[in-house]
């Protein structure tokens, strides 16, 4: 009983938050937000500031925010991977290399979000001109499709990077590999989800249909929580074709048990299409993200 009292009333935790590293990361994660910024600007045909405040754009508010959350998600990874805590010069030179590391692979990370971008507008949501429905028909739908795009590229590059460091060239040889894996699910994904759907997805998401874009962009966040789960836990590419099958099978299937037990009476693809029922849209999108969540401890540990 004594020791929990202690415990209870310890003032070591006060010290720890008070130190130095925790304050040097967090600057650093602002410096790194900035650049994020930066390179958002350059890759795009438009002023995110003008849009945001003049222009008042809810789309390109929604699909920036999946962006900074997808950055995030790969800063998380960095410090997970270890820090410098204990005092001295060796410390000191460790924690620099930490921060250094830290700044580096962020910019890493921002640039293959960049990247994703690119390949969402050329293969993923291909039918028609994302930043034309950003920009002009300031089109919430393509925003939460993107933010789910943003925020599962962030999970897959997270899951790349997260672990001990074996050599830059090995760890970025793998990031490379698994986040271009991951894209490739991303297409695989959204064809098969096309398919078991009696609408078509692109046409309307194009329309303006926000349900449409939060079932898309939700279900693509639940297949890369399954994916990171695996990198994370695994490195076998065919180990990961076959888990990715796994995945697969069993979101569709959720989002039959979604369609059949949770909103009985009727279908979920007239609610989203027809009804634009985007509360329709958060059901099916949170059971697939919960089960994805679920999968990952109950198969990979």
């Amino acid at each position: 009983m004594s020791t929990y009292i202690e415990e209870l009333l310890s003032i070591e935790p006060v010290f720890w938050l008070l130190k130095f590293e925790g304050a040097a990361y967090l600057i650093t994660v602002f410096i790194v937000l900035y650049a994020a910024k930066l390179v958002y600007d350059l890759f795009t045909p438009f002023s995110l500031n003008e849009q945001l405040t003049n222009e008042d754009n809810k789309a390109i508010a929604v699909s920036f925010s999946g962006y900074v959350l997808g950055v995030m998600i790969i800063l998380l990874s960095i410090f997970h991977s270890g820090t410098a805590i204990e005092g001295g010069i060796n410390s000191q030179v460790d924690l620099l290399k930490d921060l250094l590391a830290t700044i580096i692979w962020g910019i890493i990370g921002i640039l293959l979000l960049n990247i994703s971008r690119v390949i969402n507008d050329k293969l993923l949501l291909s039918k028609f001109d994302n930043m034309k429905e950003l920009v002009k028909d300031k089109n919430v739908g393509t925003g939460a499709a993107l933010f789910g795009s943003y925020v599962g590229s962030g999970l897959i590059i997270r899951a790349a990077i997260y672990g001990e460091s074996t050599g830059w060239t090995e760890d970025i040889l793998t990031t490379l590999i698994y986040f271009i894996m991951g894209q490739i699910g991303f297409i695989i994904f959204g064809w098969v989800y096309q398919l078991i759907s009696r609408y078509d997805v692109h046409e309307e998401i194009e329309k303006d249909n926000i349900s449409a874009g939060v079932a898309f962009g939700l279900s693509l966040v639940a297949i890369s929580i399954l994916l990171s789960g695996y990198i994370i836990s695994y490195s076998s590419l065919p180990g990961f074709a076959v888990w990715f099958v796994m995945g697969l099978f069993v979101l569709m299937v959720s989002r039959y048990i979604v369609d059949k037990m949770m909103l009985p009476g009727s279908l979920l693809d007239e609610e989203i299409s027809k009804d634009h029922n985007w509360g329709a849209a958060l059901v099916e999108g949170t059971v697939a993200v919960g089960i994805a969540l679920l999968m990952v401890p109950a198969f990979l540990g």
